[in-house]
Protein backbone atom coordinates (compact mmCIF):
# COMPACT_ATOMS: atom_id res chain seq x y z
CA UNK A 1 0.00 0.00 0.00
CA UNK A 2 1.28 3.25 -0.56
CA UNK A 3 1.36 5.72 2.33
CA UNK A 4 -0.74 9.18 1.54
CA UNK A 5 -1.05 12.49 3.12
CA UNK A 6 -5.20 12.73 2.36
CA UNK A 7 -5.51 9.20 5.01
CA UNK A 8 -4.11 11.71 7.85
CA UNK A 9 -7.03 14.62 6.61
CA UNK A 10 -9.54 11.00 6.69
CA UNK A 11 -8.80 10.35 9.93
CA UNK A 12 -8.99 14.03 11.41
CA UNK A 13 -12.60 14.16 9.48
CA UNK A 14 -13.54 11.29 11.74
CA UNK A 15 -12.72 12.79 15.12
CA UNK A 16 -14.06 15.91 13.89
CA UNK A 17 -15.75 16.24 10.41
CA UNK A 18 -19.49 17.63 11.64
CA UNK A 19 -20.68 16.94 7.49
CA UNK A 20 -20.53 14.84 4.83
CA UNK A 21 -17.18 14.67 3.07
CA UNK A 22 -16.51 15.04 -0.71
CA UNK A 23 -13.09 13.49 -1.89
CA UNK A 24 -12.22 15.11 -5.41
CA UNK A 25 -9.29 15.04 -8.21
CA UNK A 26 -8.56 13.77 -10.92
CA UNK A 27 -9.26 10.33 -12.14
CA UNK A 28 -6.80 7.29 -11.33
CA UNK A 29 -4.78 9.33 -8.38
CA UNK A 30 -6.19 6.60 -5.56
CA UNK A 31 -9.09 8.31 -4.29
CA UNK A 32 -11.46 4.68 -3.97
CA UNK A 33 -7.96 3.11 -2.57
CA UNK A 34 -7.43 5.30 0.27
CA UNK A 35 -11.09 5.86 1.18
CA UNK A 36 -11.26 1.86 0.86
CA UNK A 37 -8.90 1.62 3.28
CA UNK A 38 -9.90 4.05 5.66
CA UNK A 39 -13.48 2.86 5.90
CA UNK A 40 -12.34 -0.83 6.27
CA UNK A 41 -9.79 0.18 9.08
CA UNK A 42 -12.27 2.21 10.74
CA UNK A 43 -15.42 0.98 10.70
CA UNK A 44 -17.35 -1.98 11.95
CA UNK A 45 -20.38 -1.57 9.30
CA UNK A 46 -19.04 -0.07 5.23
CA UNK A 47 -21.12 0.17 2.70
CA UNK A 48 -19.90 0.85 -0.68
CA UNK A 49 -21.48 1.77 -3.89
CA UNK A 50 -20.18 2.40 -7.13
CA UNK A 51 -22.91 4.61 -8.11
CA UNK A 52 -21.47 4.45 -11.90
CA UNK A 53 -22.26 0.93 -11.88
CA UNK A 54 -24.59 -0.20 -9.83
CA UNK A 55 -28.32 0.62 -10.78
CA UNK A 56 -30.24 -0.63 -7.52
CA UNK A 57 -28.03 2.00 -5.35
CA UNK A 58 -29.13 4.30 -7.49
CA UNK A 59 -32.63 3.68 -7.39
CA UNK A 60 -31.93 4.23 -3.54
CA UNK A 61 -31.97 7.84 -4.08
CA UNK A 62 -34.15 8.54 -7.09
CA UNK A 63 -37.42 6.62 -5.75
CA UNK A 64 -40.24 9.76 -4.97
CA UNK A 65 -39.70 9.33 -1.04
CA UNK A 66 -35.94 10.89 -0.52
CA UNK A 67 -36.20 11.77 2.97
CA UNK A 68 -33.37 10.47 5.33
CA UNK A 69 -35.63 7.56 6.62
CA UNK A 70 -36.70 6.20 3.90
CA UNK A 71 -32.89 6.61 2.14
CA UNK A 72 -31.11 4.22 5.00
CA UNK A 73 -34.15 2.15 5.32
CA UNK A 74 -33.42 1.54 1.30
CA UNK A 75 -29.95 0.54 1.91
CA UNK A 76 -30.44 -1.29 4.90
CA UNK A 77 -32.79 -3.47 2.49
CA UNK A 78 -30.70 -3.64 -0.74
CA UNK A 79 -27.89 -4.56 1.68
CA UNK A 80 -29.32 -7.03 4.02
CA UNK A 81 -28.28 -5.10 6.89
CA UNK A 82 -30.38 -5.38 9.97
CA UNK A 83 -29.62 -2.58 12.10
CA UNK A 84 -26.54 0.07 11.49
CA UNK A 85 -25.12 1.54 14.69
CA UNK A 86 -24.21 5.39 13.54
CA UNK A 87 -21.35 5.65 15.51
CA UNK A 88 -19.40 2.49 14.25
CA UNK A 89 -20.67 2.71 10.02
CA UNK A 90 -19.38 4.54 7.35
CA UNK A 91 -21.33 5.10 4.01
CA UNK A 92 -18.89 5.44 0.76
CA UNK A 93 -20.47 6.80 -2.36
CA UNK A 94 -18.14 6.73 -5.04
CA UNK A 95 -18.36 8.15 -8.84
CA UNK A 96 -21.01 10.43 -7.01
CA UNK A 97 -20.96 12.39 -10.08
CA UNK A 98 -23.23 10.14 -11.98
CA UNK A 99 -26.32 10.17 -9.70
CA UNK A 100 -27.96 13.46 -9.59
CA UNK A 101 -30.33 12.92 -6.71
CA UNK A 102 -26.81 11.28 -4.38
CA UNK A 103 -25.71 14.83 -4.75
CA UNK A 104 -29.08 16.62 -3.39
CA UNK A 105 -29.03 13.70 -0.64
CA UNK A 106 -25.96 15.01 0.74
CA UNK A 107 -27.76 17.74 2.56
CA UNK A 108 -30.44 15.28 4.20
CA UNK A 109 -27.32 13.15 5.33
CA UNK A 110 -25.86 16.71 6.54
CA UNK A 111 -29.32 17.85 8.28
CA UNK A 112 -29.86 14.49 10.13
CA UNK A 113 -25.82 14.11 11.29
CA UNK A 114 -26.42 10.75 12.62
CA UNK A 115 -24.25 8.84 10.20
CA UNK A 116 -20.85 9.15 8.54
CA UNK A 117 -21.02 9.83 4.40
CA UNK A 118 -18.22 10.04 2.37
CA UNK A 119 -18.65 10.91 -1.62
CA UNK A 120 -15.92 10.55 -4.33
CA UNK A 121 -16.21 11.54 -7.70
CA UNK A 122 -13.69 12.57 -10.76
CA UNK A 123 -16.00 14.66 -12.74
CA UNK A 124 -18.17 16.59 -10.18
CA UNK A 125 -17.02 19.94 -11.92
CA UNK A 126 -17.07 19.40 -15.68
CA UNK A 127 -20.39 21.13 -16.63
CA UNK A 128 -21.92 18.33 -18.92
CA UNK A 129 -24.22 15.61 -18.42
CA UNK A 130 -22.43 12.39 -18.95
CA UNK A 131 -25.65 11.73 -21.33
CA UNK A 132 -24.35 13.78 -23.43
CA UNK A 133 -26.87 16.57 -23.63
CA UNK A 134 -25.85 19.94 -23.05
CA UNK A 135 -26.71 21.01 -19.44
CA UNK A 136 -24.72 22.18 -16.71
CA UNK A 137 -23.68 19.13 -13.68
CA UNK A 138 -25.11 19.36 -10.15
CA UNK A 139 -22.48 20.77 -7.61
CA UNK A 140 -22.50 19.68 -4.10
CA UNK A 141 -25.20 21.60 -2.55
CA UNK A 142 -23.38 24.62 -1.10
CA UNK A 143 -22.26 24.65 3.30
CA UNK A 144 -23.81 20.68 3.07
CA UNK A 145 -19.96 19.37 2.88
CA UNK A 146 -16.57 19.34 3.66
CA UNK A 147 -14.46 18.57 0.68
CA UNK A 148 -10.91 17.26 0.41
CA UNK A 149 -9.34 17.60 -2.95
CA UNK A 150 -6.79 14.60 -3.94
CA UNK A 151 -3.95 14.63 -6.46
CA UNK A 152 -1.64 12.36 -7.48
CA UNK A 153 1.61 11.13 -5.30
CA UNK A 154 3.74 14.64 -4.12
CA UNK A 155 7.30 14.08 -4.08
CA UNK A 156 8.08 13.34 -0.47
CA UNK A 157 4.81 10.54 -0.62
CA UNK A 158 7.04 9.03 -3.74
CA UNK A 159 10.26 8.97 -1.82
CA UNK A 160 8.37 6.93 1.00
CA UNK A 161 7.53 4.51 -2.06
CA UNK A 162 10.81 4.26 -2.86
CA UNK A 163 11.87 3.55 0.77
CA UNK A 164 13.51 6.93 1.87
CA UNK A 165 13.19 6.93 5.75
CA UNK A 166 11.53 9.80 7.29
CA UNK A 167 14.27 10.94 9.10
CA UNK A 168 16.43 11.29 5.75
CA UNK A 169 13.54 13.62 4.20
CA UNK A 170 13.27 15.16 7.46
CA UNK A 171 16.81 16.21 7.40
CA UNK A 172 17.20 17.18 4.00
CA UNK A 173 14.02 19.58 4.42
CA UNK A 174 15.56 21.04 7.15
CA UNK A 175 19.15 22.27 5.34
CA UNK A 176 16.73 23.85 2.45
CA UNK A 177 14.60 25.79 5.13
CA UNK A 178 18.28 26.61 6.36
CA UNK A 179 19.80 27.56 3.26
CA UNK A 180 22.61 25.02 4.16
CA UNK A 181 24.17 22.35 1.42
CA UNK A 182 22.70 18.92 2.12
CA UNK A 183 26.04 17.42 0.83
CA UNK A 184 26.60 14.77 -2.23
CA UNK A 185 25.20 11.45 -1.00
CA UNK A 186 22.15 13.11 -0.32
CA UNK A 187 21.94 15.44 -2.78
CA UNK A 188 22.39 12.56 -5.55
CA UNK A 189 20.06 10.32 -4.59
CA UNK A 190 17.01 12.75 -4.21
CA UNK A 191 18.09 14.52 -7.45
CA UNK A 192 18.13 11.14 -9.54
CA UNK A 193 14.72 10.05 -7.28
CA UNK A 194 13.78 13.39 -8.61
CA UNK A 195 14.35 12.39 -12.25
CA UNK A 196 12.55 9.34 -11.87
CA UNK A 197 10.01 11.49 -10.42
CA UNK A 198 9.39 13.31 -13.54
CA UNK A 199 9.59 10.65 -15.38
CA UNK A 200 6.95 8.32 -13.63
CA UNK A 201 5.10 11.03 -12.36
CA UNK A 202 3.04 10.54 -9.59
CA UNK A 203 -0.09 8.37 -10.22
CA UNK A 204 -0.40 5.70 -7.85
CA UNK A 205 -0.72 2.53 -10.93
CA UNK A 206 2.82 3.47 -12.47
CA UNK A 207 4.39 4.70 -9.26
CA UNK A 208 3.48 0.56 -7.84
CA UNK A 209 4.61 -0.46 -11.50
CA UNK A 210 8.08 1.46 -10.83
CA UNK A 211 8.80 0.48 -7.49
CA UNK A 212 8.44 -2.81 -8.02
CA UNK A 213 11.14 -3.23 -10.77
CA UNK A 214 13.47 0.12 -10.50
CA UNK A 215 15.76 -1.14 -13.50
CA UNK A 216 12.84 -0.16 -16.27
CA UNK A 217 10.33 2.13 -16.53
CA UNK A 218 8.12 -0.56 -19.03
CA UNK A 219 5.77 -1.19 -16.49
CA UNK A 220 5.01 2.30 -15.27
CA UNK A 221 4.76 3.58 -19.39
CA UNK A 222 2.32 0.72 -19.81
CA UNK A 223 0.13 2.18 -16.74
CA UNK A 224 0.57 5.89 -18.22
CA UNK A 225 -0.46 5.15 -21.70
CA UNK A 226 -3.90 3.41 -20.14
CA UNK A 227 -4.11 6.48 -17.50
CA UNK A 228 -4.36 8.53 -20.66
CA UNK A 229 -6.07 6.46 -22.34
CA UNK A 230 -8.98 6.39 -19.63
CA UNK A 231 -8.61 10.56 -20.17
CA UNK A 232 -9.66 10.74 -23.26
CA UNK A 233 -12.05 8.52 -23.30
CA UNK A 234 -13.81 10.55 -20.35
CA UNK A 235 -13.60 13.61 -22.89
CA UNK A 236 -15.67 11.53 -24.40
CA UNK A 237 -18.22 10.51 -22.34
CA UNK A 238 -18.63 14.00 -20.31
CA UNK A 239 -18.58 16.10 -23.47
CA UNK A 240 -21.49 16.40 -26.32
CA UNK A 241 -19.69 15.44 -29.67
CA UNK A 242 -18.94 18.52 -30.34
CA UNK A 243 -17.16 19.63 -27.23
CA UNK A 244 -15.82 16.10 -26.96
CA UNK A 245 -13.41 17.02 -30.23
CA UNK A 246 -12.11 20.94 -28.91
CA UNK A 247 -11.86 19.61 -25.83
CA UNK A 248 -9.34 16.55 -26.79
CA UNK A 249 -7.43 19.17 -29.24
CA UNK A 250 -7.01 21.74 -26.10
CA UNK A 251 -5.87 18.94 -24.76
CA UNK A 252 -3.43 17.47 -27.27
CA UNK A 253 -1.73 20.95 -27.49
CA UNK A 254 -0.07 20.96 -24.63
CA UNK A 255 2.88 19.55 -24.32
CA UNK A 256 3.40 21.58 -27.93
CA UNK A 257 2.41 24.90 -26.48
CA UNK A 258 4.40 24.32 -23.05
CA UNK A 259 7.52 23.17 -25.67
CA UNK A 260 7.59 26.75 -27.54
CA UNK A 261 9.81 29.19 -25.68
CA UNK A 262 6.62 31.49 -24.96
CA UNK A 263 4.85 28.24 -22.81
CA UNK A 264 1.68 30.91 -22.97
CA UNK A 265 -1.31 29.18 -23.81
CA UNK A 266 -2.46 30.82 -26.96
CA UNK A 267 -5.83 29.11 -28.42
CA UNK A 268 -5.13 29.95 -31.79
CA UNK A 269 -2.19 27.06 -31.22
CA UNK A 270 -5.22 24.93 -31.12
CA UNK A 271 -6.70 25.64 -34.06
CA UNK A 272 -6.39 22.84 -37.24
CA UNK A 273 -4.12 24.76 -40.03
CA UNK A 274 -5.98 27.50 -42.27
CA UNK A 275 -8.83 27.42 -40.14
CA UNK A 276 -8.73 31.46 -40.01
CA UNK A 277 -10.59 33.44 -37.44
CA UNK A 278 -8.02 34.92 -35.44
CA UNK A 279 -6.82 34.70 -31.59
CA UNK A 280 -10.54 35.72 -30.36
CA UNK A 281 -12.11 33.60 -32.81
CA UNK A 282 -10.05 30.53 -31.24
CA UNK A 283 -10.70 32.06 -27.78
CA UNK A 284 -14.21 32.10 -28.25
CA UNK A 285 -14.43 28.77 -30.00
CA UNK A 286 -11.96 26.43 -27.42
CA UNK A 287 -12.22 28.41 -23.76
CA UNK A 288 -14.89 26.44 -22.01
CA UNK A 289 -12.88 22.95 -23.21
CA UNK A 290 -9.92 24.52 -21.47
CA UNK A 291 -12.02 24.89 -18.77
CA UNK A 292 -12.97 21.32 -18.73
CA UNK A 293 -9.37 20.14 -18.42
CA UNK A 294 -9.24 22.38 -15.84
CA UNK A 295 -12.21 20.99 -13.90
CA UNK A 296 -11.40 17.74 -14.60
CA UNK A 297 -8.22 18.05 -12.72
CA UNK A 298 -5.81 17.37 -15.75
CA UNK A 299 -4.53 20.91 -15.89
CA UNK A 300 -3.10 23.79 -13.44
CA UNK A 301 -3.00 27.39 -14.42
CA UNK A 302 -0.06 29.72 -14.01
CA UNK A 303 -1.61 32.77 -14.19
CA UNK A 304 0.25 35.96 -15.81
CA UNK A 305 0.82 39.05 -12.68
CA UNK A 306 0.54 42.57 -13.96
CA UNK A 307 2.96 43.23 -11.64
CA UNK A 308 4.87 41.39 -9.13
CA UNK A 309 3.00 43.05 -5.80
CA UNK A 310 0.75 41.63 -2.69
CA UNK A 311 -1.46 40.53 -2.56
CA UNK A 312 -0.81 38.47 -6.09
CA UNK A 313 -4.89 37.69 -6.80
CA UNK A 314 -5.29 41.44 -7.58
CA UNK A 315 -2.51 41.22 -10.00
CA UNK A 316 -3.30 38.20 -11.94
CA UNK A 317 -4.29 38.55 -15.78
CA UNK A 318 -7.03 35.98 -15.85
CA UNK A 319 -7.06 35.81 -19.29
CA UNK A 320 -2.90 35.53 -20.00
CA UNK A 321 -1.93 32.20 -18.24
CA UNK A 322 0.27 28.79 -19.09
CA UNK A 323 -1.48 25.28 -18.54
CA UNK A 324 0.81 23.08 -17.10
CA UNK A 325 -0.42 19.31 -16.60
CA UNK A 326 -1.13 17.82 -13.28
CA UNK A 327 0.88 15.03 -13.39
CA UNK A 328 4.36 15.45 -14.85
CA UNK A 329 4.40 11.59 -15.21
CA UNK A 330 1.69 12.04 -18.18
CA UNK A 331 3.23 15.15 -19.63
CA UNK A 332 6.48 13.00 -19.78
CA UNK A 333 5.00 9.98 -21.46
CA UNK A 334 3.22 12.39 -24.25
CA UNK A 335 6.31 13.63 -25.20
CA UNK A 336 7.56 9.67 -25.71
CA UNK A 337 10.36 7.72 -24.93
CA UNK A 338 13.51 9.74 -26.40
CA UNK A 339 12.31 12.74 -23.81
CA UNK A 340 12.02 10.18 -20.77
CA UNK A 341 15.66 8.58 -21.44
CA UNK A 342 17.22 12.47 -22.12
CA UNK A 343 15.04 13.61 -18.52
CA UNK A 344 16.63 10.65 -16.38
CA UNK A 345 19.78 10.93 -17.63
CA UNK A 346 20.02 14.79 -17.61
CA UNK A 347 21.08 15.10 -20.93
CA UNK A 348 22.38 18.37 -21.16
CA UNK A 349 22.41 18.10 -25.31
CA UNK A 350 18.61 17.51 -25.09
CA UNK A 351 15.67 20.94 -23.95
CA UNK A 352 14.32 19.60 -21.00
CA UNK A 353 12.81 22.93 -19.69
CA UNK A 354 9.52 22.07 -20.22
CA UNK A 355 9.82 19.00 -18.01
CA UNK A 356 11.54 20.87 -15.26
CA UNK A 357 9.08 23.90 -15.11
CA UNK A 358 5.91 21.48 -15.22
CA UNK A 359 7.13 19.33 -12.32
CA UNK A 360 8.24 22.82 -10.59
CA UNK A 361 4.60 24.12 -11.31
CA UNK A 362 3.37 20.62 -10.04
CA UNK A 363 5.15 19.93 -6.90
CA UNK A 364 4.05 24.49 -6.17
CA UNK A 365 0.35 23.58 -6.52
CA UNK A 366 0.72 20.59 -4.10
CA UNK A 367 2.62 22.48 -1.50
CA UNK A 368 -0.53 24.89 -1.67
CA UNK A 369 0.95 27.29 -3.57
CA UNK A 370 -1.26 29.34 -6.44
CA UNK A 371 2.28 29.95 -8.65
CA UNK A 372 1.69 32.77 -10.96
CA UNK A 373 4.85 34.40 -13.49
CA UNK A 374 6.10 37.79 -14.67
CA UNK A 375 6.82 38.77 -18.32
CA UNK A 376 7.78 42.18 -19.77
CA UNK A 377 9.08 42.11 -23.23
CA UNK A 378 9.45 46.31 -23.47
CA UNK A 379 11.72 48.65 -22.77
CA UNK A 380 14.63 48.55 -20.25
CA UNK A 381 12.28 46.50 -17.60
CA UNK A 382 12.67 43.74 -19.99
CA UNK A 383 12.18 40.32 -17.80
CA UNK A 384 10.64 37.01 -17.52
CA UNK A 385 10.20 35.26 -14.44
CA UNK A 386 9.32 32.01 -14.72
CA UNK A 387 7.40 31.69 -11.29
CA UNK A 388 6.19 33.59 -8.82
CA UNK A 389 4.69 32.83 -5.39
CA UNK A 390 3.49 34.62 -2.65
CA UNK A 391 5.28 33.77 1.06
CA UNK A 392 3.72 35.37 4.21
CA UNK A 393 6.70 38.32 3.94
CA UNK A 394 5.74 38.94 0.00
CA UNK A 395 6.22 37.81 -3.37
CA UNK A 396 8.90 35.29 -4.22
CA UNK A 397 10.39 35.37 -7.91
CA UNK A 398 11.49 31.65 -8.82
CA UNK A 399 13.57 30.90 -11.65
CA UNK A 400 14.08 27.55 -13.40
CA UNK A 401 17.43 26.29 -15.02
CA UNK A 402 17.22 22.43 -16.53
CA UNK A 403 20.67 22.45 -18.38
CA UNK A 404 24.44 24.28 -17.63
CA UNK A 405 23.30 27.63 -18.55
CA UNK A 406 22.88 29.26 -15.38
CA UNK A 407 22.35 32.95 -16.21
CA UNK A 408 19.66 34.55 -15.42
CA UNK A 409 19.26 38.31 -15.98
CA UNK A 410 15.74 38.19 -14.96
CA UNK A 411 16.20 37.26 -11.57
CA UNK A 412 18.87 39.28 -10.67
CA UNK A 413 17.05 42.94 -11.79
CA UNK A 414 13.87 41.84 -10.55
CA UNK A 415 14.65 43.26 -7.09
CA UNK A 416 15.49 46.48 -9.00
CA UNK A 417 11.57 47.54 -10.27
CA UNK A 418 9.97 44.84 -7.36
CA UNK A 419 9.70 44.58 -4.12
CA UNK A 420 10.55 40.76 -4.05
CA UNK A 421 10.98 39.27 -0.35
CA UNK A 422 12.93 36.56 -1.79
CA UNK A 423 14.54 35.48 -5.36
CA UNK A 424 15.38 31.80 -5.50
CA UNK A 425 16.95 29.67 -8.56
CA UNK A 426 16.29 26.28 -8.64
CA UNK A 427 18.87 24.36 -10.75
CA UNK A 428 21.20 21.35 -10.88
CA UNK A 429 23.43 21.83 -7.92
CA UNK A 430 23.55 22.03 -4.03
CA UNK A 431 22.17 24.82 -1.90
CA UNK A 432 24.32 27.77 -1.61
CA UNK A 433 23.51 31.76 -1.40
CA UNK A 434 24.71 34.41 -3.48
CA UNK A 435 26.54 37.59 -2.66
CA UNK A 436 23.76 39.31 -4.75
CA UNK A 437 20.88 37.47 -2.52
CA UNK A 438 19.68 35.10 -4.74
CA UNK A 439 19.37 31.72 -3.14
CA UNK A 440 20.09 28.36 -4.95
CA UNK A 441 18.87 25.19 -4.15
CA UNK A 442 18.62 21.92 -6.00
CA UNK A 443 15.82 21.34 -8.40
CA UNK A 444 14.01 18.94 -6.07
CA UNK A 445 13.44 21.67 -3.37
CA UNK A 446 10.23 22.64 -5.03
CA UNK A 447 8.67 20.26 -3.26
CA UNK A 448 9.26 21.87 0.53
CA UNK A 449 9.58 25.11 -0.87
CA UNK A 450 6.52 25.40 2.14
CA UNK A 451 9.22 24.92 4.72
CA UNK A 452 11.05 28.58 3.49
CA UNK A 453 7.36 30.34 4.19
CA UNK A 454 7.82 32.30 7.37
CA UNK A 455 4.25 32.49 8.43
CA UNK A 456 3.79 33.38 12.28
CA UNK A 457 2.78 30.37 14.30
CA UNK A 458 -1.11 31.40 15.03
CA UNK A 459 -1.32 31.43 10.68
CA UNK A 460 0.22 27.57 11.10
CA UNK A 461 -1.48 24.73 10.33
CA UNK A 462 -0.82 20.67 8.83
CA UNK A 463 1.68 20.99 6.17
CA UNK A 464 0.32 21.67 3.04
CA UNK A 465 0.85 19.12 0.42
CA UNK A 466 -1.56 17.21 -1.97
CA UNK A 467 -5.07 18.18 -0.66
CA UNK A 468 -6.92 21.19 -0.10
CA UNK A 469 -9.62 20.96 2.59
CA UNK A 470 -12.51 23.30 2.15
CA UNK A 471 -16.20 24.17 3.43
Amino acid sequence: MLRRKVYDALMEWKEHGDKPLVVSGQRQVGKTFIVDEFARSNYGTYIYANLNEDGAFRSVFEQEDRTIGNILLSIRVIRGIDRMDPDDTLIFLDEIQDCEAALGALKAFNEDGRYKVIASGSMLGVGVNPNGNDGHKPLVPVGQATEIRMTSLDFEEFLWANGIPQDAIDGVRSRIAAGKPIGPAMLSEFSRLFRAYQVVGGMPAAVRRYVEDRTTFAGAFKELDDILSMARRDITKYSTPENAVKTAECFESIPAQLAETNKRFHYSRVEPLGSGGGSRRAADRYMDNLLWIKQAGYGNFCYALKQIASPMVAQMKRDVFKVYLSDTGMLTRMYGDRTAAAVFTSDSGFNRGAIAENAVAECLYKCGFQPCYYLNNNGANRMEIDFVIEFFGGPVAIEVKSGKDRSAPSIGKVAGHFAVHRRIMLEDGDVWMGDDGIEHYPLFAAAFLDSLDERPDFLRGPRRAALTIGI
